[in-house]
């Protein structure tokens, strides 16, 4: 025997090509080791990833398919499994995915870290099952470990992972996995009970997300390496393609079950909208975004930055693009065919990497981004294939390469974790991971109105007008320009809201999300027979102060729409600008009964049980909110403000405080903290309530009534009565006459108290 030969054969990574099939079964020490490799695996990718049970919602696609879906929030009931087995009006037909959303809602409720927490396991185990697969399949045990922690912990994978709607890939991916283990089995036993378990692991696959449907070209390609169970060497293609068919016939099951998923998918996507018309995106750009796609996945296999939530499609043209997207993929793909005999791990892993991207690599395009991280959270494992087996056989051919290899390795593999825990932090929240793509991206016209969403659910809705304007200008959205309405409305510039309005309502007046509200008020009879009509005529009420008539409208939208929260909400909303807050009150409980999830809700209930004096139920839901989304400013804002009215004055500092960490330009908690720190004697502290008190005014301006009043407490609580009297004196004359009579006693009495150089207390 050559040397090289004798080296290769007794190396530790060798790759020699088996020409018969694997062995029956493992042995158990075999076993034995790969299962306390892939418990080492669990447990360091569990540890490398727990950041994420400390993470929030993210306001895109979390609520459409969780928080705010009404089949998915009651939790595990029975219309809502008929709904996900019958129903495919959201997306596509996977209705494990949604099973595994409603038994997590009985699990937990509306807390977003226990939905991150399964999201975490079944990746931890999806890597364990790639190392028992990729084990009984090539019989190579560290390679099999080295491909199964690149699976686990590449930064690509994050949004898989961090990312609550995308329970579809991780169970996906652990089925998937599940399907190469049985198919490994079933190679090595052939039975009709094995196979079975092949075709039961394919459908739980597809049940969870369709991406899995080129499993069965996977599996052909796994029958030329490392299954050998076909040989192209000296053989004409008529034996070929004779040797080939019984594997072929043998997944006609698989290929059929693939069939029927696919033209329900297609389907069902056209009908919901999620697919573009050929008119809309030409055949030539998409197979040019296709092509790129490829290219960017390879790189960001290597060099996995500037990693985002959303990357924008560009819709230009371009030759230049074709070419250097199609010259490496022809390269590469040419290498591998040139290298097939001698290295057929390159070949089978590079068209696996092609292979398993097709059904999501835009030649029908889905959705409106250009490539998505979460779609290589299968495919990439191709890429990872060609990658460690090849360093493998490198080793194998020269022993003394063995140590520099594995430092390589492992200096990758850390590379990967501290690469992932970054990334980890930019899927806190919807802010975070909006503010992420805006970093990295231009002109993210989605991503943009999205960040605008987020910072408008922590009451910044002044802050969210910028982005939603931005939004507008590089795509007129409905969605951004409805926002930009709809904020305004929430600031009171209702002229410009409803201008907004108007242009969203412009753009489709007969769609599903808006009307154009002056020209649907003169047709109030529509609103008698669509829900939609009536919320608008609802919102066009509302602008002129007619609240009990937009309550009117809204119950009639209830009518219609029984089952929709979000009505019951705003007609809630309106109840209580109309002073009737106790029928607010039993609205917004059936809104809960309908979205136990529904965030709003809690905090709107929580707001009115306070007004009524229910402060230990307004607590407890406020504590349920912010368990859900721990940075919600004006949830934590507000359940601050509740502490302080019962008496825990120490911990409502505190939550102050925390806000104030957060978003340290939050001017209402400034001045209520400045407040609470002026006039509560068991927290009082003059220097701090001082210095909120001023950082407050300096953001509000100087003619505001009760930042006056507030200012003047703080100087008092100082020894500074002649400013305190100044600021107060101020205060009352700022205040438009018969207007705001209980505040002006109140500042009046407290003036009398500074003249005789009492400080404030409450």
């Amino acid at each position: 025997m050559p040397r090289a030969e004798a080296r290769l054969a007794h190396m530790r990574f060798s790759l020699e090509i088996r020409p018969a099939l694997p062995p029956t079964s493992l042995a158990p020490e075999e076993g034995a080791r790969a299962a306390k490799a892939a418990a080492v695996l669990a447990l360091l990718t569990f540890i490398i990833f727990l950041p994420v049970v400390e993470f929030g919602w993210v306001n895109y696609d979390d609520d459409v398919f969780v928080t705010n879906n009404e089949h998915v929030a009651p939790g595990l009931k029975w219309a809502g499994i008929k709904w996900a087995f019958t129903s495919a009006d959201i997306d596509y037909w996977r209705p494990l995915s949604w099973l595994s959303h409603m038994l997590d809602v009985e699990l937990y409720g509306s807390v977003a870290g226990g939905h991150h927490l399964s999201n975490l396991l079944i990746h931890c185990a999806g890597a364990a099952m790639a190392l028992f697969a990729l084990h009984r399949l090539t019989r190579q045990f560290w390679p099999s470990c080295l491909v199964a922690a690149l699976f686990a912990i590449h930064p690509l994978h994050v949004e898989s992972v961090a990312w609550i709607a995308e329970r579809k890939d991780v169970l996906c991916g652990f089925f998937f996995w599940a399907a190469l283990w049985c198919y490994a089995a079933y190679v090595s036993a052939p039975s009709t009970v094995a196979y079975l378990r092949v075709f039961l692991a394919f459908l739980l696959g597809i049940m969870s997300k369709p991406m899995i449907v080129t499993l069965p070209c996977l599996l052909l390609l796994l029958d030329y390496w490392p299954l050998r169970r076909i040989s192209f060497e000296g053989r004409d293609w008529r034996g070929i393609l004779r040797d080939a068919w019984p594997l072929v016939r043998e997944k006609l099951p698989l290929f059929a079950l693939v069939a029927v998923l696919t033209f329900s998918t297609v389907y069902s996507q056209h009908r919901v909208g999620a697919m573009a018309d050929l008119t809309g995106l030409p055949l030539p750009f998409r197979l040019q975004n296709a092509l790129t796609a490829y290219v960017t996945y390879l790189t960001q296999m290597f060099l996995p930055v500037n990693l985002c939530i959303l990357y924008p499609m560009d819709y230009q043209l371009s030759v230049s693009r074709w070419g250097v997207a199609l010259l490496p993929l022809l390269l590469i793909t040419g290498l591998c065919l040139w290298r097939a005999r001698r290295q057929p791990w390159l070949i089978v892993g590079w068209l696996w990497f092609l292979g398993v991207l097709v059904p999501v690599i835009g030649l029908v395009q889905v959705g409106e981004q250009a490539h998505a991280d979460r779609y290589t959270y299968l495919p990439l494992n191709g890429l990872f294939l060609m990658l460690v087996w090849s360093v493998a056989a490198w080793i194998a051919a020269d022993a003394r390469r063995k140590r520099g290899a594995s430092l390589l390795m492992v200096v990758v593999l850390l590379a990967c974790a501290g690469i992932t825990r970054t990334q980890l932090s930019h899927w806190q929240d919807g802010l975070a991971a909006f503010g992420q793509a805006l970093a990295v991206t231009r002109n993210n016209a989605t991503a943009l109105n999205n960040y605008g969403n987020a910072l408008r659910s922590r009451g910044q809705t002044r802050a969210a007008i910028p982005y939603f304007a931005d939004s507008a200008r590089i795509k007129q959205s409905q969605n951004a320009l409805l926002n930009l309405g709809f904020s305004h409305l929430e600031l009171g510039e209702d002229l410009v809201g409803m201008a907004y309005l108007r242009r969203a309502f412009a753009l489709d007046p007969y769609g599903a999300n808006a009307k154009d509200a002056y020209a649907i008020t003169a047709r109030d009879g529509l609103a008698s027979q669509d829900p939609i009509y009536a919320k608008v005529l609802a919102v066009a009420q509302a602008v002129r102060g007619r609240y009990d008539e937009s309550v009117k409208h809204l119950e009639r939208a209830a009518q219609l729409a029984p089952r929709d929260a979000g009505i019951l909400l705003d007609q809630a909303a309106y109840l209580a600008m109309a002073r009737r807050e106790v029928e607010a009150i039993e609205v917004l409980k059936r809104a809960l009964e309908l979205a136990p999830g529904n965030l709003a809700a809690q905090a709107n209930l929580a707001a009115l049980l306070a007004k009524q004096g229910n402060l230990a139920a307004a607590l407890k839901l406020n504590e349920r909110t912010l368990a859900a989304d721990p940075n919600n400013y004006r949830t934590r804002h507000n359940y601050a403000l509740l502490l302080a009215r019962s008496g825990r004055v120490a911990e409502a500092r505190a939550e102050f405080e925390r806000v104030l960490t957060t978003d340290a330009s939050f001017w209402p908690t400034l001045q209520q903290l400045a407040w609470l720190l002026a006039t509560r004697p068991a927290v009082r502290d003059p220097a701090a309530a001082l210095k909120h008190a001023g950082r407050a005014a300096t953001l509000v301006g100087p003619r505001s009534p009760s930042m006056l009043d507030v200012l003047a407490a703080a100087e008092a609580a100082n020894g500074n009565f002649e400013l305190a009297v100044t600021l107060a004196t101020r205060a009352l004359a700022l205040m438009p006459p018969g207007k705001d009579a209980e505040l002006r006693t109140a500042i009046e009495t407290r003036l009398a108290g500074y003249r005789l150089k009492r400080m404030h207390d409450e």
